[in-house]
């Protein structure tokens, strides 16, 4: 796929990863972006480069039937890990560790169900939520 190289798509990287933890609409993207200027088709033309070169996950939102979209870098292999969004700030977290291929192995072997790591979202609290429960 072409790499566009152009101011917009720099300061669209930019503000990704610059949020890594948040996850975004295409239109908020170009609001933060552009400042609401009409800009979305190059938006969705570099989110679309960036999500076949895995530096962006895509994902739908259960809640709003939104797609969004979370920089994910260029180290991090959002396929083997699962993630997991706070119920209360929204804040997704990618859970990179042994523990999700293993419970993955663990749902074929013993349950004979395929699961997809990448789009697995698991719902809670963060430690950041749960300290100011505490407060």
């Amino acid at each position: 796929m072409k790499q566009y190289k152009t101011e917009g798509r720099e300061r669209l990287v930019s503000f990704l990863s610059q949020n890594p933890d948040q996850h975004f609409t295409a239109e908020e993207i170009c609001r933060a972006v552009h400042g609401g200027k009409a800009a979305q088709s190059s938006v969705y033309r570099h989110l679309t480069e960036l999500c076949a070169n895995d530096v962006v996950r895509k994902f739908r939102d259960e809640e709003t039937a939104k797609i969004r979209y979370q920089y994910v870098g260029d180290a991090c292999d959002c396929r083997n890990h699962f993630h997991a969004k706070c119920t209360i700030c929204g804040k997704i977290e990618h859970l990179a560790c042994g523990d999700s291929a293993g419970f993955a192995a663990h749902l074929l072997k013993e349950h004979g169900f395929s699961i997809d790591c990448g789009q697995s979202l698991l719902y809670g609290v963060c430690a950041d939520c749960r300290k100011g429960e505490r407060a």
